[in-house]
């Protein structure tokens, strides 16, 4: 073999060890005997607390706060909640996640109604968006939307494992068809939002709060009158 020759096939054996070198050392280090990789964080528990804040709802308002100032005062820990609400034809409040109680029963406090339409779709989308949210709840009289856009948001949430639990506030006929579907769709409940029994729905939106905690098994733990009649109206 000639000196070039030989000079050559040098140079190539070399090019190979040096690339064979970088391989190796961008390969992750492996981890010593006995140890393990640490976990990634487990995200806490999601809520959503929504709120159909138009105009026809001025009526029983005053007591829907009182109860959601009750519900926000109870929050467990355990729990991050959003508040998101409606009314003049947009969301006008969708906060970020915390478990807060303060922030949000002033933020709820300071909510007026307002004409315009549902945005309960919005609502469902925003949701889905956020990411890692067990149970939406609801407290609305309305439908004033796409009720197969509604439906199609309602497979999406029983995919992602989202409850969508409804309070129905002296809702007619054509919305209740159209809020108990949705229920029916993401295993979640209906039920009527009575606005003269404040300790019952106190009650009611505490079980909503176990259910996105602990799911079906610590709802079914809670021994109150309002964990009782959501679990009576739950879905599969």
């Amino acid at each position: 073999m000639s000196n070039l020759a030989k000079k050559n096939t040098g140079a190539a054996t070399t090019a190979r060890s040096t690339a064979l070198d970088k391989i190796r050392a961008a390969r992750p280090a492996k981890p010593q005997a006995g140890t393990a990789a640490a976990p990634p964080p487990a995200r806490r528990p999601r809520l959503v607390f929504a709120v159909d804040a138009t105009a026809s709802r001025q009526a029983t308002w005053d007591s829907a706060r009182q109860i959601t100032d009750r519900m926000f005062e109870s929050i467990p820990g355990a729990l991050d909640v959003a508040l998101a609400v409606h009314g003049a034809d947009q969301v006008h409040i969708f906060t970020e996640f915390s478990a807060d109680a303060s922030r949000f029963r002033a933020q709820a406090a300071a909510v007026r109604c307002q004409a315009g339409h549902t945005r309960l779709c919005e609502l469902m989308q925003r949701t889905l968006d956020a990411g890692g949210v067990k149970v939406m709840s609801y407290i609305g009289d309305a439908f004033e939307e796409d009720p197969l856009e509604a439906f199609a948001l309602a497979d999406r949430c029983k995919l992602r494992g989202l409850k969508l639990v409804i309070l129905a506030d002296q809702a007619d006929e054509g919305t209740l068809r159209v809020f108990r579907e949705l229920a029916d769709r993401t295993g979640g409940a209906l039920l009527d939002f009575r606005s003269g029994e404040m300790d019952l729905m106190g009650e009611v939106l505490g079980a909503v709060a176990a259910l996105a905690i602990g799911g079906r098994k610590l709802l079914a733990e809670r021994k109150t009158a309002g964990a009782k009649l959501l679990l009576s109206h739950l879905g599969e």
